[in-house]
């Protein structure tokens, strides 16, 4: 009776009972606790050996770093782990430890993963796939030893226990790892080949270790004999005839055809999805994409342009029904079922898509299903074939809108084809997606060449008209400065109205009011009025100097307009009348100021005379000499100004802007400077059409602030009516005169906003801004922060 000691009594079993549902630790059949020290001791040794070789491939990948940032995280993690190795271990078996202390559970495994998905976003997602695929992999390589263990401990706990809540299942060994190694501040890339190791270390060798937990409970006399009863029975199904179902044949579909995963039915399991609670190993992942693969052939979407959210669970238990079959879905997968069915969800209710594109793009819920159930990396990786494909597709579909027969539609043809494509013969190899990913491309820089030759013509329509509107307005703000409150001659007025301000004009719209052109043009103008404005005889000189150049400039202006010869003759005689006009008053003032000198010096002569003695008057013959030298000037000044009228109207050798600059003294006269005429210009307000009285905004309202952050080639839905509503895009933003240009898919022009009236547009929500950014991303993105939402909420 050597082997009693080996067998367990059922009142062991039995007492067991007393492990508290209510959660309280209990105490563990013996069995279990000499499992739960031996199998510490080997994981803590694999964990030891794990460090080993993290710290070796750290410090190598650490050397060939491409940059500093890369190299100091590395490092930094390597010091880190260094330090905290034996905290880690320890945290470890404390949690797989805890991980024996099996409770009744409250929730279900149907319910969804949101521990899991909560970390779906950037590198979290890259730990996320690596822990998830490591335990996929461990499920499936180990699945045999792995159930074994599971029965085995159940028989031992009050509690069931199956794959979810196995203390030393590759969920609960993975979760204790990543539980440990959770608070510590690791270097991305750090992270990652930890945990790329510990699969390699200990995740990979578990069949060993499974096989010594069995051992050991079968040396404590736990189901001895159960791998012999395993085979018995497998050698009666064998025997059988293929499955016998209620109607007398059982996994045979109709159609005559087998029906890959799952077992037969039997009264324990019924027909269909049960729960991974039941024991049943999961569904590998080669047949559930069998499984989804004909259901992607089959026809489950509704006609009429009708979005369809397709419920892929109620799909898979139907099939298993039908062909009298029960299995269970990894953790893993039954996450990405739900997760896929979240996005295409998103997808399905964004505003930014017509309906009739959203029907045709949710048909691609099972392949990408498919694709996401065998790559793993589907998620993290934003460059992934099938990612990109929906992306162009909804980028290529953003503002399309469907017209009275839009089946016959190019755009809408060429997304059918493609989806068409993608259900018929994708099954598991994703070059397809990069193969339709170029033909959409090619099809979509054809049509959108057409478009962007409209569009070309519109904006540059719009932008000249801007231009002019500017060029005008800021001219004029030029002669309002230099003419306001000036009593300027009439040919003065002429020259400016008639000839100068199309030469301005001209200039601002070919070389803007940046260049050297404008700027010369500008100060030609303002010379012309101060040299009508300067005082005299005080700025004789520097007129003297200004005039030959002057007089060059308006030659070149009016070559420039090619203005009438005869006109320009009239005007350049009168502007001579003026300037001779001038110089004849500043010799008059000239005189005049001498006379007045000669005077007040005769009557400080007489004064000394009457106050001082008789011989000091006889010293003083200086009258005649002062009077003969004031009459001598006005003759000169008359001279040189006649000289100068006449060779204002001959042509002489232009001297440089600069020598203009320094000859016009304007700070002695009322002439606005150049850097008061450039404010001017600058401050210019170009007239934009009229605004129907639009109530002014304050500037910090958000959607007068959101005008200035919209970006060219934005997505909107305008609102002319209930009855009217389509969409466009931002096709332009004209500076000059602060209009913004909207055009459809096709180029064509459908609305124009002035800055005010675009910002009371967005206010009424007239206009709508679509999310045009990438479709499956922005899915992702609010799928997340969904769950997120929830969690908190629940806390």
């Amino acid at each position: 009776m050597s082997e009693s000691s080996k067998i367990v009594s059922l009142s062991e079993k039995s007492g067991a009972h007393s492990i508290s549902i209510s959660g309280k630790p209990a105490v563990l059949p013996a069995a279990v606790t000499m499992l739960k020290e031996k199998s510490a001791e080997q994981l803590l040794e694999r964990i030891k050996t794990l460090f080993g070789k993290v710290d070796d491939s750290l410090f190598t990948m650490a050397e060939r770093a491409h940059g500093q940032e890369e190299q100091d995280g590395l490092f930094q993690a390597l010091r880190l782990l260094r330090v905290e190795r034996r905290n880690i271990a320890e945290q470890f078996i404390k949690n797989i430890s805890r991980a024996f202390d099996i409770r009744e559970e409250e929730k279900s495994e149907s319910s969804f993963a949101s521990d899991n998905l909560s970390l779906v976003h950037n590198d979290d997602l890259e730990q996320l796939v690596a822990a998830d695929t490591m335990v996929a992999n461990a499920k499936r390589d180990f699945a045999e030893p792995l159930t074994d263990l599971c029965m085995r401990l159940d028989r031992l706990y009050s509690v069931k226990v199956y794959e979810k809540n196995n203390p030393l299942g590759p969920d609960a060994i993975c979760d204790a790892f990543v539980e440990a190694v959770q608070d510590l501040n690791l270097f991305i890339r750090a992270r990652l080949i930890l945990l790329k190791k510990f699969e390699q270390v200990v995740m990979l060798q578990l069949r060993d270790f499974y096989e010594f937990c069995n051992q050991l409970l079968i040396d404590q006399g736990v189901l001895p004999s159960l791998r012999e009863q395993q085979r018995a029975a497998r050698q009666r199904s064998a025997h059988a005839p293929a499955g016998v179902t209620a109607g007398g044949q059982a996994g045979i579909p109709v159609g005559g055809q087998a029906v890959p995963g799952g077992v037969a039915a039997t009264g324990h399991f019924p027909p269909g999805l049960v729960p991974a609670a039941t024991g049943v190993t999961p569904m590998p992942a080669g047949d559930l994409l069998s499984h989804l693969g004909a259901l992607q052939s089959g026809s489950h979407y509704q006609g009429g342009g009708a979005v369809q959210l397709l419920n892929v669970g109620e799909l898979l238990q139907q099939r298993l029904v039908d062909s009298n079959q029960a299995a269970s879905l990894a953790k893993v997968d039954s996450d990405v079922i739900k997760l896929v069915e979240m996005l295409f969800s998103f997808i399905l209710e964004d505003r930014s898509l017509a309906t009739q594109i959203k029907s045709l793009l949710g048909r691609l819920q099972l392949p990408l299903l498919k694709v996401a159930i065998a790559d793993k990396s589907f998620f993290s990786k934003g460059g992934h074939p099938a990612r990109k494909l929906l992306n162009e597709l909804a980028d290529a579909a953003t503002g399309w809108q469907a017209g009275d027969n839009y089946e016959s539609d190019p755009l809408y043809q060429e997304i059918s084809a493609i989806v068409e494509r993608v259900l018929n013969e994708f099954d598991r190899d994703i070059n397809i997606f990069a193969v339709l990913l170029e033909s959409l491309r090619e099809f979509i820089i054809r049509e959108r060449k057409r478009a962007e030759m409209l569009e070309r013509r519109v904006v540059d329509e719009a932008d000249g008209r801007a231009k002019t509107q500017a060029a005008r307005a800021r001219v004029a703000a030029v002669m309002d400065a230099l003419v306001a409150e000036r009593d300027l001659p009439q040919v003065v007025q002429d020259w400016l109205n008639k000839v100068w301000n199309n030469v301005l004009f001209l200039t601002c719209v070919k070389e803007g009011t940046e260049s050297d052109a404008w700027n010369r043009d500008v100060r030609t103008a303002r010379d012309l009025v101060w040299s009508v404005q300067a005082p005299m005889p005080d700025s004789r000189k520097q007129l003297l100097s200004l005039l030959p150049v002057l007089q060059e400039r308006l030659r070149e202006g009016v070559e420039a307009l090619s203005y009438n010869a005869f006109e320009a003759r009239t005007l350049f005689s009168g502007l001579k009348e003026v300037y001779r006009e001038r110089f004849a008053l500043a010799q008059q003032l000239a005189e005049q100021r001498e006379r007045e000198v000669a005077e007040q010096v005769a009557r400080e002569v007489r004064a000394a005379q009457t106050v001082e003695p008789a011989p000091v008057v006889a010293e003083v013959p200086v009258a005649p000499a002062v009077e003969g030298e004031s009459s001598a000037e006005p003759a000169g000044v008359a001279a040189v100004a006649e000289a100068t009228t006449e060779t204002a109207v001959e042509p002489t050798p232009a001297e440089p802007p600069a020598v203009v600059a320094e000859t016009a003294p304007a700070e002695e006269v009322a002439v606005p400077q150049m850097e008061e005429l450039e404010q001017v210009v600058a401050e210019a307000e170009v007239a934009a059409h009229e605004q129907d009285g639009l109530a002014p905004l304050d500037e910090n309202d958000p959607h007068w602030q959101m005008t200035f952050r919209l970006a060219q080639g934005s997505w909107f839905e305008l609102k002319r009516s209930e009855d009217e509503q389509f969409r466009c895009r931002l096709a332009a933003v004209i500076r000059d005169i602060d209009q913004f240009i909207f055009v459809n898919r096709n180029g064509a022009k459908v609305a124009e906003f002035a800055r005010l009236e675009l910002a009371h547009a967005l206010r009424s929500a007239q206009l709508l801004p679509l999310d045009d950014g990438m479709l499956f991303e922005r899915a992702l993105q609010s799928v997340i922060g969904n769950v997120r939402k929830k969690r908190s909420e629940q806390r």
